[in-house]
C-alpha cells in the first residue's frame, strides 16, 4: 500500500513538474516576436513589419495571459486576481517593494558589473526604435503578469502545498534559475528576489497584489533602458 501510494505521488509531481516545463516555454513564446524584424525586413519593407512585431507580440501575451488567467481561475476562483486594492494590501506592496529594493542593494554592493540578464535586456532595447517600446512592454508589464502567474500562482499552489517554506524557496530557486547570471552574486540576487515575491503571496495569497509589486520592480529600469536607448538613437 505505501509502495503503491508512493508511486501515486511520483506519478503527481512528475506530471506537475511537465506541466511547469510547460509553462516556462509557454511564457518565452512571444519573445519570438522580437526576432521578426530581422528576419522579415529581408523579403518585405514598411511599417508592416513593425505592426506584425506588435500583433505577434501583444497578441502572443494577451493569450498566454488568458490561458493561464483561466486555468487558475478554475483551479482556484477563490483567489485575487483582479481586486480593488485596500489598506492591508497597499501595504503589503509597499513593504515589499522597500524590502525588494534593499536586497537589491545589499546584493548589488557585491557586484563589479551589470547583471548578464540586465545586460541583455538592455542591448534588446537598443536594437530599434520599435524594439525599444516593445522591450519596454515585454519588461514592464507583461513580465509581471505572466511570471507572477506561472511562479506564484501556479508553482506555489502545485508543489508543497502544505509546505509553504519549501514552496516559497522551489519559487524563488526556479525563478532565479530562468534570469541570466553568469555568476553566483547574480544569481543570488534573482533567487533572492523570486524568495521575497513568493513569500508576500503566500501572506496575501493574492497575486493582484505580487503582480503589482512586481510590476514596481521592473517599471524604473525599464524606464531608464528606455530613454537611454532612444537618446542613443534619435540623438
Amino acid at each position: 500500500m505505501r509502495l503503491k501510494n508512493a508511486v501515486a505521488k511520483i506519478e503527481l509531481y512528475g506530471w506537475r513538474a511537465i506541466k511547469l516545463c510547460l509553462m516556462l516555454g509557454l511564457i518565452e513564446l512571444p519573445q519570438f516576436a522580437l526576432s521578426l524584424p530581422k528576419l522579415l525586413l529581408k523579403y518585405v519593407n514598411g511599417p508592416i513589419v513593425y505592426i506584425l512585431t506588435w500583433m505577434i507580440f501583444i497578441g502572443g501575451y494577451v493569450a498566454v495571459t488568458f490561458i493561464l488567467f483561466t486555468y487558475l481561475q478554475r483551479r482556484h476562483p477563490e483567489r485575487k486576481i483582479i481586486w480593488r486594492p485596500k489598506g492591508k494590501e497597499i501595504n503589503t506592496i509597499i513593504i515589499g517593494f522597500i524590502v525588494l529594493m534593499s536586497a537589491k542593494m545589499i546584493i548589488g554592493s557585491f557586484m563589479t558589473q551589470q547583471t548578464a540578464n540586465d545586460a541583455a535586456i538592455e542591448k534588446l532595447f537598443k536594437i530599434s526604435v520599435n524594439t525599444s517600446f516593445v522591450m519596454f512592454f515585454m519588461t514592464a508589464i507583461a513580465a509581471p503578469v505572466v511570471e507572477e502567474l506561472v511562479f506564484r500562482g501556479f508553482l506555489m499552489d502545485y508543489f508543497f502545498t502544505d509546505q509553504p517554506i519549501f514552496a516559497i524557496l522551489l519559487s524563488g530557486l526556479i525563478f532565479g534559475s530562468i534570469h541570466s547570471s553568469t555568476n553566483f552574486i547574480s544569481w543570488l540576487m534573482y533567487v533572492v528576489m523570486g524568495i521575497i515575491l513568493a513569500a508576500t503571496y503566500n501572506k496575501e495569497k493574492n497575486l493582484a497584489a505580487n503582480i503589482s509589486l512586481h510590476f514596481l520592480n521592473n517599471l524604473l529600469p525599464s524606464i531608464v533602458f528606455l530613454l537611454s536607448s532612444l537618446h542613443q538613437m534619435l540623438k
